[in-house]
């Protein structure tokens, strides 16, 4: 039975991964991504929904996304480990945001990259399922941290985030070194020193463990976790 829409124009919550409004999965192929994204969640809890609709309305694609995933609750509460990609078909617009807890291993430039490298060239092509499968592979990848890059186009979206905060803090030690000589220092001042994060002593945490251990047995689509969204992700047109 088809959908009903709310009066805020957001479905209903489904009661499975994927919602296409706009009938742009065979039965077969909705049946597939379904029994896809039930097994990833079975397995790490993180749970990944697919909803197409013809058009947001009134409402910016990114703001409907994001209602979706916290009006629904996407994600485990104590995880917070949902991820909602939102397609419109009529106007053409993609969307991926991801709960707090996928924000370190599935960030903004990723995201991009998602859209940018698999989901626009098959929607342009009309392969919806496709581009969709393709993406959550990756995303599942990515969030269990197995993705493998075959390198090409990896740094296109963007300078990694490790690169700039090391040219920062070279950048501040030369400042200081100058201050001190400036200042008449001797050779034991320790106002020159250079200063590493815990980021380069090992002392950061990667994130990559996150939503790895989930019980794969118990976990059954009974509703969603009520997971939450902070703001990531990343959007694009077809």
């Amino acid at each position: 039975m088809p959908l009903l829409l709310a009066q805020s124009g957001i479905p209903e919550k489904p009661s499975g991964y994927v919602v296409d409004l706009s009938n742009k999965l065979s039965p077969e192929e909705k049946q597939n991504l379904e029994q896809k994204l039930r097994g990833y969640a079975d397995s790490t809890s993180t749970q990944l929904e697919i909803v197409i609709v013809p058009t947001t309305g009134n409402t910016d694609p990114y703001d409907y996304a994001m209602e979706i995933g916290k009006s629904w609750g996407v994600g485990q509460k104590d995880k917070n480990n949902g991820l909602v990609l939102l397609i419109t078909s009529e106007t053409r617009k993609i969307r991926i945001v991801t709960g707090r807890g996928l924000e370190s291993v599935l960030p903004d430039a990723i995201c991009k990259r998602i859209i940018n490298r698999i989901l626009k060239p098959a929607l342009k092509k009309g392969d919806y399922f496709g581009g969709i499968d393709a993406a959550t592979t990756e995303m599942m990848q990515r969030a269990s941290g197995t993705f493998q890059s075959d390198g090409e186009g990896e740094q296109q979206d963007g300078i990694p985030l490790v690169f700039i905060i090391l040219v920062f803090f070279i950048i501040i030690t030369i400042i200081r070194a100058i201050k001190n000589r400036g200042g008449g220092s001797g050779p034991g001042s320790t106002g020159g020193g250079m200063f590493f994060p815990p980021i380069f002593m090992g002392g950061g945490n990667s994130g990559r463990g996150f939503g790895g251990n989930g019980g794969g047995g118990g976990f059954d689509f009974g509703g969603f976790g009520g997971g939450d969204f902070g703001g990531g992700g990343a959007g694009g047109d077809f």
